[in-house]
């Protein structure tokens, strides 16, 4: 049932507390899962319902009342002589065998029922002698009965969907017995359009494949080549057995093309074939002026392509090239790969474009692929263009800059345009390798002379351009783009933001897409300097404006919406933006991965934070990208450090230190700030200083969100000093995080119970669920202080309120007043472990165990182990 459990509750809601009578449709297509949700639903309803279960079949569908035979047989024969008699019976002898239990009948596969079963089952619905939970794979071939009780609003109908990448990533690792990387999930998801009876295949496709193996205890995606003919395409392509074989060779052309316009189908097919085929819902028909017809379902359309042998590819490439020479377009990257499956070189521009493409949709390999099979060396300005491109994003930045340096070094002249794109080619690898990423091939060079160089690039490209436009050429609106967008790109990799919010500020261009990736830069901008209402602001407009982008501008905008959101400590926009499939959907699944992971340890949740983290690390240690990976390792570090787990920390600590150092500033700023709290949480005794340090970097570079987010860390590590600089920096901010330190550090100068209760409330409103509990704690330890034991009561209410379901005993609510260490500690002297025993297992010194003990005794108004364990005692039993 992962995944299902939203539809297994709209269910029952639909069939209990109604009038008999009501009941479900559930669709979904083969292998999507419902009899199990129906089975699963009978479950839950067998105790206190007389059950009748129907399946229709082929076979049953020939005979009148050929899926109710197992009833007929016990009717009288006076009841079975006509239709209405049958019904007349039926309904008596299901009534008198549910012994007044309301009666379901729950019909699975109706769509393959006789017209008189499903007359009589329907009836029993309409006289209200039964409910009903009935599923159909294609709802619109259901007998028309059924239709009738939907359309009268008697039968609510209920879609099962495929499973998300996440619920599959849950679904195989039941499977598989162990954690998924959201990557292998994505990609596994994707091969298998979320079916789960399919996805069982491609587990084991992608695992004969060698493209899912167990990495450090996580199944992780490896590399390598698409996947040929394999469980999945067989389970899928049998459905094809009964087409014709002009019907097989159209699905055959669809697999390759992608669509065929309406008359070019038409001149290959008759058109009562086609008929048949979209009665089926094999092949469907777009809306556009002159209709494309492509096949319905892309899993099948793979499977179909994976199929096709090189010669076969060739003979139906030659049947639709009188179609390609008379007008047809093909899109540029489908056609340059159907003309590399079989052998042959794409034209020049076709490879061009196609490379283009290939990059953009997330194929840097294709591009490569196909540039070098259509040119033999870098003789070709544009194709020079897209090999860098490709080669950046396959993170060679050395392979690119050689590829730019080997075409400067050749006799050719490119045009005034290309030579600009050729320049912001380079900008882009070399401001890569100034944050200190680079290609391990590429020998080692200082950061800052590449920093200069692409700096003094940027001030070059703009003269060529404006050199351009002086001379009245029309097409530099795309090159200013491509500059603008890569400036800032630029400055935010750099964490220049102050910069880069001045240089966004005023620049306007009418394209709809830089609108909106303008947007997004800028709305980071300034909510890492001092705006934080104004990004929010602008953010939430973007948001609005992404629908109707292209899978490459939406992932780009959503990563730095994300970004912004997380490190201004807007938690809940973080997650609604994480849980929005219309906005994630195509985006990197190991990034999403890692934004989720982030989120939770920045709430302080270090549970559903490992989930997601512990998959990342070990698909980023084998697959990269490298600049994500120590931050990912410095979060899950963190997290073992808040369960106390010192050895996993401690591993996750190397992992991070061991790492490639370089990266946008921003990743490089958060494994600092996770590696830090992992050594504090750890015992580390310069933790606050750490944080004193990074704050007055950032100060420096005008990076105001990340100097709060430091020294109010510094403040939580027990640093007195820093209460006054949250204060001052808090004070110079806007935003609900910038307002919650505030009162958290007025709280704590004025010993004021109730203004950190304040605090703790809003920082739970807002997601921070560790932060809410420490500040919290400090209100608990100010009201003792001050024998206030009305605040410290309802504390402690205020606690258990909170989570009134939560499966944690009492015990564990009544220490929640207590640190984890303090927790700990008071567990075992309970336990009876001397101060000694407690010291040597915890790696400390006896002086520490007892001040800690001493703060257990004095939050919790005891005086002594055994006052503490009768309490604790007393606090489980009221529980019960």
């Amino acid at each position: 049932m992962i995944g299902r459990a939203g539809v297994v509750e709209e269910i029952l809601r639909n069939l209990a507390g109604t009038t008999p009578g009501a009941g479900c449709l559930l669709v979904g297509e083969p292998g999507i899962g419902k009899t199990a949700v129906m089975q699963h639903v009978l479950r839950n309803l067998e105790a206190e319902t007389y059950i009748v279960q129907v399946r229709g079949s082929e076979f049953a569908s020939r005979t009148p009342f050929g899926a109710l035979t197992f009833l007929l047989s016990d009717l009288d024969p006076e009841f079975s002589e006509h239709p209405v008699m049958i019904l007349r019976g039926l309904t008596r002898l299901v009534t008198e065998r549910a012994g007044g239990l309301p009666v379901l009948l729950a019909v699975d596969n109706a769509e393959e029922l006789d017209e008189f079963s499903a007359m009589v089952l329907t009836q029993m619905v309409h006289n209200r002698s039964a409910g009903m939970l009935v599923a159909f794979r294609d709802f619109c071939s259901a007998p028309a009965e059924f239709a009738g009780l939907w359309r009268d609003g008697i039968l609510a109908r209920v879609d099962l969907e495929p499973l998300s990448v996440k619920e599959t990533a849950a679904y195989l690792g039941s499977l598989l017995g162990g954690t998924v990387s959201r990557a292998a999930a994505a990609a596994i998801n994707d091969y298998a359009g979320g079916n789960p009876h399919l996805l069982t295949l491609a587990q084991a496709d992608f695992q004969d494949a060698g493209r899912l193996r167990q990495h450090n205890g996580s199944w992780i995606l490896v590399p390598g080549e698409d996947i040929r003919a394999g469980r999945v395409a067989g389970a899928v392509t049998s459905t094809m057995a009964a087409l014709t074989p002009s019907q097989s060779t159209l699905f055959q052309l669809l697999s390759m093309a992608g669509s065929l316009p309406l008359p070019v189908v038409l001149a290959r097919l008759d058109s009562t074939e086609l008929d048949s085929l979209q009665e089926q819902g094999l092949v469907t028909l777009n809306a556009n002026p002159v209709p494309d017809v492509l096949i319905t379902n892309p899993v099948m359309a793979r499977s179909v392509r994976a199929g096709l042998t090189p010669s076969r590819q060739r003979q139906l490439f030659e049947e639709l090239a009188p179609s390609l020479n008379t007008g047809l377009v093909l899109d540029p990257l489908v056609l340059a790969r159907w003309l590399d499956s079989i052998g042959e070189v794409p034209a020049r521009d076709l490879a061009v474009e196609a490379a283009r493409q290939a990059t953009v949709t997330g194929l840097p390999e294709t591009a490569v692929r196909l540039i070098s099979a259509a040119f033999d060396g870098g003789e070709n300005a544009a194709a020079v263009i897209e090999l860098a491109r490709a080669r950046t994003a396959q993170g060679e930045y050395g392979a690119a800059l050689g590829v730019l340096a080997r075409f400067r070094g050749s006799d050719v002249v490119p045009s005034a345009e290309d030579r600009i794109r050729l320049l912001l080619a380079e900008c882009r690898v070399l401001c890569i390798e100034a944050t200190g990423l680079r290609d391990p091939r590429t020998a080692e060079a200082a950061a800052e002379p590449a920093r200069m160089r692409h700096t003094e690039l940027f001030e070059q490209i703009e003269r060529e351009i404006e050199a351009l436009t002086g001379v009245g050429r029309a097409n530099t609106a795309g090159l200013v783009r491509e500059l603008a967008l890569s400036r800032a790109e630029c400055h935010s990799a750099h964490g220049r933001f102050l910069v880069n919010a001045s240089y966004l500020d005023g620049l306007e261009l009418p394209d709809a897409d830089f609108r909106i990736l303008k947007g997004a830069w800028q709305s980071e901008a300034w909510g890492m300097t001092n705006r934080q209402d104004d990004a929010a602001e602008l953010a939430g407009k973007v948001e609005r404006q992404l629908e109707g982008t292209d899978a490459g501008t939406r992932a780009r905008v959503v990563g730095r919406l994300l970004h912004t959101y997380l490190f201004t400590g807007a938690l809940s926009d973080c997650e609604r933006l994480l849980d929005d499939p219309s906005a994630t959907s195509g985006m990197d699944g190991t990034y999403l991965e890692l934004a989720e992971g982030l989120l939770n340890a920045f709430a302080g949740k270090p549970e559903p934070a490992l989930a997601a983290l512990t998959p990342a690390v070990d698909q980023l240690a084998a697959s990269g990208p490298a600049a994500l990976l120590p931050l990912a390792a410095a979060a899950a570090a963190y997290c073992h450090a808040l369960e106390e787990r010192r050895e996993d920390a401690g591993r996750y600590l190397q992992v991070q230190r061991s790492a490639a150092d370089g990266g946008p500033w921003v990743v490089r700023r958060g494994a600092r700030h996770f590696a830090a709290l992992a050594e504090a949480a750890l015992g580390g005794g310069n933790g606050s200083a750490r944080f004193v340090s990074l704050a007055a970097q950032d100060h420096r570079r005008g990076a105001h969100a990340y100097e709060l987010l430091a020294r109010v860390t510094a403040m939580r590590l027990g640093d007195a000093d820093s209460l006054d600089d949250v204060l001052s920096v808090a004070a110079n901010q806007q935003g609900d995080f910038a307002a919650l330190c505030e009162l958290y550090a007025k709280g704590l100068g004025n010993g004021d119970a109730q203004m950190l209760l304040r605090a703790s409330e809003q920082a739970a409103g807002s997601g921070h669920v560790l932060l809410a509990r420490e500040i919290s704690e400090h209100a608990l330890g100010i009201a003792s202080g001050a024998g206030d034991r009305a605040t410290v009561r309802f504390i402690h209410r205020s606690r258990r309120t909170a989570a009134p379901d939560s499966p944690v005993e009492a015990s564990d609510e009544f220490l929640g007043a207590l640190t984890a260490r303090e927790r700990s500690i008071a567990r075992k002297a309970v336990a009876g472990t001397s101060n000694k025993k407690i010291a040597e297992e915890l790696g400390i010194s006896v002086r520490t165990v007892e001040g800690h003990l001493y703060q257990v005794y004095s939050k919790l108004h005891v005086g002594s182990r055994r006052e503490l364990a009768r309490t604790i005692a007393e606090q489980a039993g009221a529980k019960k």
